[in-house]
């Protein structure tokens, strides 16, 4: 039996409750935790108009508003010593200007000081109404006295006294270089600075990347998260490292370096196995992106000499068979030849329908010259590095999944949906996933078998479940045919004992929100139940909040608009602090954290796979069960991010 007790003295920190500079609503704020507020940006140089023009910026890295009433900003040598009023705006910029409101023209202050900053350095400390330090800053790490360039933090979470965590400013404000009451050019709150924590290529290692922020304020001692992570610059560089295979899993590709870099790797001799879902051209909802994704996949059939057949080639299957685009313009556009009479046209039956086209890219043969629709979803997103390293999670190789749009992905601006990768050095667990590639390839050769290939429902429960990584536990499921969600539903019922936090795309299984039911109200009832202590939090992508399947109207105690045998919506009589995303673009991650930060055996879930019928018993899918208190903790770290940013709190 697992224990209850929680060992990480992070979760009785308490948020800060939104405030203003109205009275009314600053009373009522509570105490912030270290990092919440930081020490931003100093003048301590002054500004091109005068010297003694200093000013000092905070900055709030909450989304709740921060009562500043009765903090001190001070110097340990006496001098200055600020005493503090008001609040600081979520996500916001407070403004410390020294003698009058002209330090900074153009731009009023928040308050006023008195006290003159040494150009050699100080040792500043923020500390809250209790004298709780908040912030320290120990040295001038950055700034410049001839540009009058101010000092500008990097990271919000990082300590003020760390040197890494500081530069020089290159922005132009009236006044010298600097971005007051802005946010600054590469610092974490801008969206801009990668930052890795926690990167090992060690035998067993197990890396972790998010690609959007996260709260290492709730790491433990030395376990900061990898966050702000270009996800596609981890993948090329494990690709970059094959030396005698890459077996690549894709739902989705229109990454040109990614593609560039499997082209050059089997040019190089690696063996280069890719496959690739086959989507339905005729969706109007994917002609566009399916096209582009097919002009990318025949420039990996003919490999870095454009001939097909020759010793270059990336070696491509699918689910369903893929026809070359005959758009002149297009292809020669991506670098394709103009001509495709290289590629036999063949009438096949795709579905109940017959096609005719240039067939480039085989599938699983259903009968011969008959193949599968390209209806169901080889969903799986993973690679596979000379049989040792895995690296998988719920990034899809594109544009939009990581940068949301081309002009941000030639800007390096990480603007897509919200992912995690994880990465496993661990031959053990690379065999099984080959396993499960194989599978679906049909051979363990470069040749692709027709015949023998599985797809979807066709697939069997033929691989082992777990594996040790260096002492770790981690657990495996493929869909279909493992019943992956279900065994997510086992553990929850069996082992969770403490809480659940997740991260959902889409959740339409009612057997796991049951579970989770009777944890948080001791009922499988409708609008049955009372409040257990169990702890539940948890964010639904916004798409799919009101859908009348989706887990997120059960758990907030709402009537469907209708009901199914598989969904009969199991009301909870008291609603789950669970809330739609707030995220810019999709929340895309399918991860469930339980028992967190506890001695209960903490537990991450995480994958390709979403949590309903088609996620369980119809796409290919993979699932991989953790069970690591470090790695855990650093879901943790960005779930908290998240989790706040769409109106949550964390106590």
């Amino acid at each position: 039996m697992k224990g209850k007790r929680f060992t990480s003295v992070f979760l009785s920190c308490v948020l800060v409750i939104t405030c203003f500079f109205q009275p009314s609503i600053t009373e009522n704020a509570e105490a912030a935790v270290e990092l919440d507020v930081v020490i931003n940006e100093i003048s301590w140089m002054g500004t091109t108009y005068s010297y003694s023009d200093e000013w000092i910026e905070l900055y709030n890295d909450t989304t709740k508003a921060v009562s500043l009433e009765g903090w001190v900003l001070s110097a340990t040598d006496g001098s200055p010593i600020i005493t503090l009023s008001g609040s600081i705006p979520a996500k916001g910029y407070f403004l410390l200007e020294k003698t009058d409101d002209n330090s900074v023209p153009g731009i009023p202050a928040d308050i006023i000081y008195t006290g003159s900053l040494s150009n050699t350095g100080e040792v500043l400390s923020l500390k809250d109404q209790s004298g709780a330090v908040i912030d320290t800053v120990d040295a001038w790490y950055g700034g410049d006295n001839t540009s009058k360039a101010t000092m500008e933090r990097i990271g919000a979470h990082v300590s003020g006294s760390t040197a890494t965590n500081w530069y020089t400013a290159t922005t132009a404000y009236d006044g010298g270089l600097g971005t007051p009451k802005a946010a600054n050019p590469g610092s974490v709150e801008d969206g801009t600075v990668e930052q890795l924590n926690q990167v090992s290529d060690a035998l067993h290692a197990i890396n972790v990347y998010f690609n959007k922020s996260a709260k290492t304020n709730f790491a433990t001692p030395g376990n900061q998260a990898n966050y702000n992570v270009n996800l596609e610059n981890r993948l090329i560089k494990r690709l970059n490292e094959a030396t005698t295979s890459i077996d690549f899993a894709t739902y989705e590709i229109n990454l040109p370096k990614v593609v560039d870099t499997l082209i050059e790797k089997a040019a190089q001799g690696v063996d280069v196995r890719v496959i690739a879902d086959s989507k339905d051209s005729a969706d109007p909802h994917y002609a566009e992106r399916f096209e582009t994704m097919r002009l990318y996949i025949e420039k990996m059939v003919r490999g870095k000499d454009s001939f097909i057949g020759t010793a270059d080639d990336v070696h491509v299957f699918s689910d369903s068979p893929m026809f070359a685009v005959e758009d002149n313009t297009k292809r020669i556009s991506f670098g394709l030849p103009s001509s495709y009479s290289d590629i036999p046209v063949r009438t096949v039956n795709v579905g109940n329908s017959a096609v005719a086209g240039h067939l480039f890219v085989d599938a699983e043969e259903k009968s011969p010259n008959s193949y599968y629709s390209p209806g169901t979803q080889m969903h799986n997103k993973f690679a596979l590095i000379d049989g040792k390293w895995v690296f998988t999670g719920s990034w899809n190789f594109t544009i939009t999944g990581l940068y949301g749009s081309e002009e941000n992905m030639q800007n390096g601006v990480l603007d897509g949906n919200q992912q995690h990768v994880v990465e496993v050095h661990s031959p053990e667990l690379a065999s099984i996933y080959r396993t499960e590639f194989e599978e679906m390839w049909g051979s363990s050769t470069l040749t692709p078998n027709i015949q023998v290939s599985n797809f979807s429902t066709r697939k069997i429960d033929n691989t082992p479940h777990f594996v040790d990584v260096g002492g770790t536990p981690v657990e495996v499921y493929f869909s279909a045919g493992d019943n992956a969600v279900g065994r997510m539903a086992e553990i929850v019922k069996t082992e969770a004992e403490v809480n659940t936090y997740f991260t959902i795309f889409a959740w339409s299984d009612q057997a796991l929100v049951d579970e989770l039911k009777y944890k948080w109200e001791g009922s499988y009832n409708d609008m049955e139940g009372t409040l257990t202590g169990f702890d539940i939090k948890g964010l639904f992508d916004s798409d799919f909040w009101n859908q009348w399947w989706s887990a997120s109207v059960d758990m907030t105690g709402r009537t469907a608009t209708q009901t199914s045998v598989n969904n009969p919506n199991t009301r909870w009589a008291n609603p789950a602090p669970v809330y739609k995303d707030a995220e810019v673009r999709k929340l895309h991650a399918k991860t469930m954290i339980i028992d967190a930060d506890t001695t209960s055996d903490p537990t991450v879930i995480v994958g390709s796979t979403n949590w309903s019928e088609n996620g369980n018993n119809i796409n290919d899918e993979n699932m991989l069960i953790i069970r690591d208190s470090r790695i855990v903790n650093q879901f943790v770290q960005e779930f908290y991010a998240r989790y706040e940013l769409a109106g949550g709190q964390i106590q």
